[in-house]
């Protein structure tokens, strides 16, 4: 396999685009009941192709998606993490990831989100960032407070029929 093709990186983590020769990543990070329960799943194999069109599609209508990321020192595939459109009249985008359970706790997904949310503001051009996290989701809850966001409001969450918090944070004055 010849190396991937980083066009974002952080201290630890490379970023790319998404392709379709990269079902079975998507097959290993959205296929695991432990990465989806908190978002809707386990997902079928039909659910995890249509996931990972939405995110190629997503890349050429809007430049963005839930990026793939790999470990710079091996290029191992650690999950996803991006932003999609949230509230595009306004320019705000909501941040997400997900990580493979064997990542968690090293605090990649705050490396991770870090660099997007950099990205997100300086390239992008956003106004502001939206990330809302499941009510047991506690981990997720405390990274988003970590990265500066502050609670906004409730919002429904139409796949798993509850509302959830939802967190704003806006684009730092120049």
């Amino acid at each position: 396999m010849t190396a991937p093709l980083y066009f974002m990186q952080s201290k630890r983590l490379g970023f790319r685009q998404w392709t379709p020769e990269d079902l079975p990543l998507a097959r290993e990070l959205w296929g695991d009941l432990a990465v989806t329960r908190f978002f809707g799943g386990p997902f079928s194999e039909l659910q995890i192709a249509e996931r990972l069109e939405r995110e190629i599609s997503r890349m050429e209508s809007h430049n963005f998606q839930y990026w793939p990321m790999h470990l710079l020192v091996n290029e191992e595939f650690v999950g996803c993490c991006g932003i999609r459109p949230y509230r595009p009249s306004e320019e705000i985008h909501e941040l997400g990831f997900h990580l493979r359970p064997k990542f968690w706790g090293q605090g990649l997904a705050g490396e991770a989100a870090s660099t997007v949310i950099q990205y997100a503001f300086e390239v992008v051009k956003a106004k502001g960032l939206s990330a809302g996290h499941h009510p047991e989701n506690l981990v997720s809850k405390k990274l988003i407070e970590k990265l500066g966001f502050r609670y906004s409001h409730h919002e429904p969450f139409v796949v798993l029929e509850m509302d959830i918090p939802y967190y704003l944070m806006l684009r730092p004055p120049p």
